[in-house]
């Protein structure tokens, strides 16, 4: 026997899509580390239809910790949703509140978490930090570190110790970012529990956000991405909505056996 799932990737990140109604019991954290080791991806979305939104999202990291909130994730179950349902307005629960989509094709508009710059996931002390930077929580934390050239930063090295710095409670994403003109910017990120990945929707939000506090950027705000490009705008209220793709990538199973 075996589970039915789909891969699917918005600009650079792929993910695991399950349906959590073909589940005989909700993943664990060993079931998401087994998946993510063996099928691969950036993580994995585990879906499940919700009383207070249309449906509910729980994002799995490889190490099998889970995140408040996936930009590029929300886009990919807004999608999948809207082919299922027709729908172009569709909205999702989770850990950061309720995110309303709207679907046209390909191209979603997610409305995300309310951005903060403080907040309990940031406790400085007095330990240094290494880098110039801007916190950002978009539902789940980020710090924001501004750089002359992205590709000769040593992110590989370094993301690991800035994930876990003791400033971070929760550990941190960290982005680097690169300015190209106010409305246009470089990234590159290293996810929590996750290592540096082809793009991440929040850090992009986090992205922009920074830099508009700081200044040096206006919305909205085109984040390139190793893997994509994604756009950020900004509403009175202080939401930021992503604007980018979503596309599934294939239909599979999953053993029976990756999940006991």
């Amino acid at each position: 026997m075996s589970v039915p799932a789909e891969r699917w990737e918005g600009a650079g990140n792929i993910y695991l899509l399950i349906d959590a109604e073909e589940l005989r019991a909700p993943l664990d954290p060993d079931q998401a580390r087994t998946v993510c080791a063996i099928l691969g991806g950036d993580g994995v979305l585990e879906v499940r239809r919700d009383d207070g939104a249309d449906v509910s999202m729980r994002i799995w990291n490889p190490d099998g910790t889970q995140s408040e909130a996936c930009g590029n994730g929300t886009r990919m179950v807004a999608r999948w949703l809207a082919e299922q349902t027709g729908q172009e307005h569709v909205s999702i629960s989770t850990a950061a509140g309720v995110l309303e989509c709207d679907v046209d094709g390909e191209l979603v508009a997610a409305r995300m978490a309310q951005t903060r710059l403080d907040g309990p996931q940031y406790a400085p002390t007095d330990d240094d930090f290494p880098y110039e930077h801007t916190f950002v929580s978009v539902g789940n934390p980020h710090v924001v570190i501004p750089v002359d050239d992205i590709l000769s930063f040593p992110l590989e090295d370094v993301g690991p110790e800035l994930e876990h710095h003791p400033w971070f409670p929760e550990r941190a994403n960290v982005e680097i970012v690169e300015q190209i003109d106010e409305h246009h910017v470089r990234m590159r990120v290293w996810e929590r529990g996750v290592g540096e990945t082809r793009a991440c929707g929040t850090g992009a939000c986090a992205v922009a956000v920074a830099g508009v506090a700081n200044g040096t950027a206006a919305f909205p705000v085109t984040v390139q991405l190793p893997g994509g490009e994604l756009t950020i705008d900004v509403h009175d209220d202080g939401f930021v909505t992503m604007h980018g793709p979503a596309r599934r990538l294939e239909r599979l199973t999953i053993p029976n056996s990756y999940l006991i």
